[in-house]
């Protein structure tokens, strides 16, 4: 197999040397990845890493995969999910060579990326013609656009733009068995790529929703937007930091973009908080509606001392909304938005952060004026370890019901930080994800510490908790990132309802060896 994997690649591409192996298949979200290093368990190493350089490469790696009957897994930012999911010996496919934006279409206002591209690589490409893709994700340069879109992909500006799985016009990912597939309007001939529409079944839908067990992306194309913000991004008034001095507050402070507002809403209360944000959401206004929760303590805190006084001094409203104003079509689009934002905030004793109001807590959460658009504080979260996350979506009033299991699952538990506690007598983070505000995600976060064991693995049996009491109590599927929580589909067989059993039909038509990360989005009768 090794052999055959260097006749594709060459040998200095692909590699079995245990440093190499370790660097190339290090995770971000893996509470459970932590706990098997500690108990020096060797399942989540794989076996090899070979690095393709384009499409044709990745076809003849998976060819070689399934002629021998080996498992793989592709690997982009490493995010989450991206651990070999059996003992067996694995492939990991390493997909770091393929990291261009191919092409930027102005015309049709879509950019076509391969599969390591990351938003910050993005931004830059469109800024260039006045465009951007309506927004980035925890960790600007290291999320890929390809693997954010197979678990949809959300920004802080999904209010107008939605999620990222909204904005894919089109793939081209190998299969696992081999064949090169693509999805979209580019698959006629003669037809640009510009629709995510395409004749005959809608594989794009099962790609987005497959968490990488689909295949490969080899390449995605998606939606581009117009940028109102200027040609160039506010620098802060004390200019850019050395190493010497980076952790100073004072680097923080760039204002927003042009034509762009951010405000800060407190509120006396957890139903007024939800009862604004519905209103806000229905009035039409805004490019991102959000609460921002214990994210505050972490993003806009230099160091980790100031980001647990903080959160123990209760510094940042505890029932608070953010909301992101645009003027894209003029300047009076911004004068009449924030009237109506005013207006609703009245409504609901809302209270803007401002110079007359709380004007230390305004500037000291400055860093969220240029982090909506490209996220470089998000692993503060990393001081600690951010392992993972507890996501329940729904109506605005799911954060209450997350905020009183999270409270629970803690209780029972027991907590890895201080900070895990963010959501519990505070809002959880919240972003709508659609125009209209029905849909919302919620989440609460675990900061344990990487080198206890002990610690991680309180935050496990936490999240796992909430998570699944959640998908038993609300009748939805367990969604959440840093425990075990794959493939959780198999075992509540009431999803869907029995979403498992087609999940199941799928992978025998399109994985019919079963080496496409088995068993990850869900067991087949001989893995169960």
């Amino acid at each position: 197999v090794y052999k055959a994997l260097e006749n594709v690649v060459g040998s200095q591409w692909v590699s079995q040397d245990r440093a190499d192996l370790e660097c190339y298949s290090k995770l971000s979200l893996d509470a459970e990845g932590i706990i098997k290093k500690h108990m020096k368990d060797p399942s989540s190493i794989p076996a090899c890493v070979v690095l393709p350089g384009s499409t044709e490469d990745v076809q003849a790696i998976v060819r070689v995969a399934n002629k021998h009957r080996v498992p793989f897994v592709p690997f982009t930012n490493g995010q989450a999910m991206s651990a070999p999911t059996t003992n067996e010996p694995t492939i990991c496919v390493h997909l770091s060579r393929m990291n261009r934006v191919l092409k930027i279409d102005e015309d049709a206002m879509v950019a076509t990326l391969e599969p390591y591209a990351d938003y910050g690589q993005l931004l830059a490409e469109a800024a260039k013609v006045a465009l951007w893709n309506g927004g980035t994700p925890l960790a600007t340069t290291l999320s890929k656009l390809s693997s954010q879109s197979a678990f949809a992909g959300i920004w802080q500006t999904s209010l107008k733009y939605g999620l990222l799985g909204r904005n894919v016009v089109s793939y081209t990912f190998v299969l696992p068995t081999g064949e090169i597939f693509k999805a979209g309007s580019k698959t006629v001939a003669g037809v640009d790529d510009f629709w995510d529409c395409s004749p005959g079944p809608d594989l794009m839908g099962l790609t987005r929703a497959s968490g990488g067990t689909m295949g490969i992306i080899t390449e995605i194309t998606i939606k581009l937007h117009p940028w109102v913000g200027g040609p160039d991004i506010p620098e802060p008034p004390a200019g850019r930091p050395s190493i010497h001095n980076y952790y100073e507050a004072k680097f923080d402070t760039a204002p927003p973009p042009d034509n762009h507002k951010l405000f800060w809403i407190e509120f006396p209360d957890y139903d007024a908080e939800i009862d604004a944000y519905r209103e806000i959401a229905h009035s039409g206004i805004g490019i991102g509606l959000n609460a921002s929760g214990v994210y505050s303590a972490y993003y806009c805190s230099q160091t980790q001392e100031m980001t647990e006084a903080r959160y123990q001094a209760g510094f940042f409203p505890p029932w608070n909304l953010y909301v992101i104003l645009a003027g894209i079509v003029d300047d009076d689009q911004l004068v009449y938005e924030e009237k109506v934002l005013r207006e609703i905030a009245r409504e609901f004793d809302g209270k803007f952060l401002s110079k007359d109001y709380k004007p230390d807590v305004l500037e000291a959460l400055a860093p969220w004026n240029l982090d909506w658009i490209r996220n470089v504080c998000g692993y503060r979260m990393n001081r600690r370890t951010y392992s993972g996350a507890v996501l329940p979506y729904g109506p605005p009033e799911v954060a209450k019901y997350h905020s009183r299991i999270w409270k629970e699952a803690l209780d029972t538990c027991g907590e890895s930080h201080m900070t895990d506690r963010g959501g519990v007598d505070n809002t959880t983070f919240l972003y709508a994800m659609d125009a209209a505000g029905r849909y919302t995600l919620s989440e609460t976060d675990g900061y344990p510490d990487p080198t206890d064991p002990e610690s991680v693995h309180t935050f496990i049996k936490s999240s796992m908790y909430a998570t699944i009491k959640n998908a038993a109590e609300r009748d939805v599927a367990p969604f959440a990132f840093g425990g075990p929580a794959e493939p959780l589909t198999t075992f509540f067989p009431e999803q869907g309802p029995n979403a498992y059993l087609l999940f199941r039909k799928f992978r025998k038509v399109f994985d019919p060896n079963g080496v496409s990360s088995p068993g990850r989005q869900v067991f087949t009768d001989k893995e169960y």
